[in-house]
C-alpha cells in the first residue's frame, strides 16, 4: 500500500468562538428567523388570498387579507433590527 501523507491542517484544533461573540451571535440568529418567519407568513398569506379570489371563494376571514400588510413592515423592521446588531457589534470588535 501507498504511503498517506497527513496535511497539517488534520492536527489543527477548531477554534471556538469567545463568549461575547456567541451571545450576539445568537441575538443576530433569533432575529433573523423571526425576519424570516414573518415574512415567510406574510407571503404564504398574501398567495392563499390571491389564489382563493382567482379561483371564486369570497369568504376569506379578515385576519389573512390584514396579515400581509402587518407582517411586511415588521419584518422589514426585523431586518433593520439584524443590521443595527450586526453594526453594533463589528464596531466593538473594531475597538
Amino acid at each position: 500500500m501507498a504511503n498517506q501523507k497527513k496535511s497539517p491542517r488534520a492536527n489543527r484544533k477548531p477554534t471556538q468562538p469567545a463568549a461575547g461573540a456567541l451571545r450576539e451571535s445568537r441575538v443576530e440568529n433569533v432575529l433573523a428567523y423571526m425576519a424570516a418567519a414573518v415574512i415567510g407568513v406574510s407571503l404564504i398569506t398574501m398567495i392563499v388570498t390571491l389564489v382563493a379570489l382567482f379561483v371564486g371563494f369570497r369568504d376569506l376571514p379578515a385576519v389573512v387579507g390584514i396579515l400581509p400588510s402587518i407582517g411586511f413592515p415588521a419584518g422589514f423592521l426585523l431586518v433593520l433590527a439584524i443590521l443595527v446588531t450586526n453594526l453594533i457589534r463589528r464596531s466593538r470588535a473594531n475597538r
